[in-house]
């Protein structure tokens, strides 16, 4: 269901593009993949810093979901092996630990879980860090959704099967297999 709301989201944030510069018809088709994104990102951007301010704390969080999954679908985007944003980098580890810090200092899961979603939207991590951010959640749940939110900006995908050490259960075991096969292999 989250999907496809995104993917509305998407196509909404598409044909209102589309009309606003309909009366400069710019041509797409030329235009490289990269360059797209990047001007898909602009805009998910600006709707964060200049629009989402004025809604509502309920709907701003709602929104805020939407642009993080947005971007975390634009990553998925391939474009010849260039990554989307350059200025995304590895987290050192006083970054990573001060990170941590922020997480534990949180008093519910979801709170724990936006801060994650607001250090996966600049930043990159290891197979390492993301076991150590599973470690940090309670619920089975909580640590499957860490999972999805971080894993698509994990750098080490080879030490994937790390991951699943970090989980008990037989059942929670299979759905992060489902989501590292999300990702194809390089």
């Amino acid at each position: 269901m989250k999907k496809i709301i995104s993917l509305l989201f998407i196509l909404f944030l598409f044909v209102s593009v589309k009309e606003i510069y309909s009366q400069r018809k710019p041509d797409y088709r030329n235009i490289p993949i990269r360059e797209l994104k990047n001007r898909l990102i602009e805009n998910l951007r600006e709707l964060d810093e200049e629009y989402l301010e004025n809604l509502s704390y309920k709907d701003y969080r709602k929104a805020r979901e939407i642009i993080i999954e947005s971007y975390n679908l634009l990553r998925m985007i391939p474009d010849n092996g260039i990554t989307i944003r350059e200025e995304m980098k590895l987290m050192s580890e006083s970054e990573f630990e001060e990170l941590c810090n922020n997480i534990k200092s949180e008093g519910f899961e979801s709170d724990k879980i936006y801060v994650i979603q607001l250090a996966v939207k600049y930043n990159l991590f290891t197979v390492a860090q993301l076991i150590k951010l599973i470690d940090l959640m309670s619920f089975s749940n909580d640590k499957i959704e860490v999972v999805k939110i971080v894993y698509p900006n994990v750098v080490d995908k080879y030490n994937s099967h790390l991951i699943m050490n970090a989980f008990t259960h037989s059942s929670d075991k299979e759905r992060v297999k489902k989501i590292i096969n999300e990702f194809p292999a390089r």
